[in-house]
């Protein structure tokens, strides 16, 4: 019985992996992105900031990226099962840079607390945080509405 159960789940697996497998660079891409900013987070937090390892903080971060995975597997699956699998790899690629780019400032943010005297690091935080955001109209509407929304929520909760 325990056999049939593991032949089952390596079947599933198999199965699941090859499905994916037009993603498989995405999914390191994140990974990847995933792993700096904990990475980098970690040392900020714990070498420099002289925190304890937060065990709670970790796991939004895991669940966080899991979201980042699921939304993008259920873009291909959608795309996918309408004949579409190329417009779904395209919609996937932009979700994937906005990924890309929110982590890279945090990294980048982590990155100026553990070398503050760091000037290209300090400019490319710069660079990122303030001057993109005036490049695409989005980004700024969304920073600027950001702060008004996270209020509603704690209203809502409290």
């Amino acid at each position: 019985m325990i056999d049939t159960i593991k032949n089952l789940i390596v079947t599933v697996f198999s199965v699941l992996v090859g499905y994916f497998a037009p993603l498989k660079d995405i999914v390191f891409v994140i990974f990847f992105v995933f792993l700096l900013n904990m990475i980098f987070g970690l040392i900020a937090g714990v070498g420099v900031q002289g925190e304890k390892f937060n065990l709670k903080k970790f796991f939004r971060c895991v669940g966080e990226t899991l979201v980042f995975y699921v939304v993008v597997l259920s873009i291909y699956v959608v795309g996918e099962k309408m004949g579409n699998p190329d417009g779904a790899v395209q919609c996937i690629s932009g979700v994937v840079y906005a990924i890309i780019y929110f982590y890279s400032v945090n990294i980048l943010r982590n990155a100026n607390k553990l070398l503050p005297n760091c000037k290209t690091i300090h400019f490319l935080y710069f660079l990122l945080s303030f001057e993109v955001i005036k490049k695409i109209p989005y980004l700024a509407k969304f920073q600027e509405k950001k702060d008004e929304v996270a209020e509603e929520i704690n209203k809502q909760e409290d």
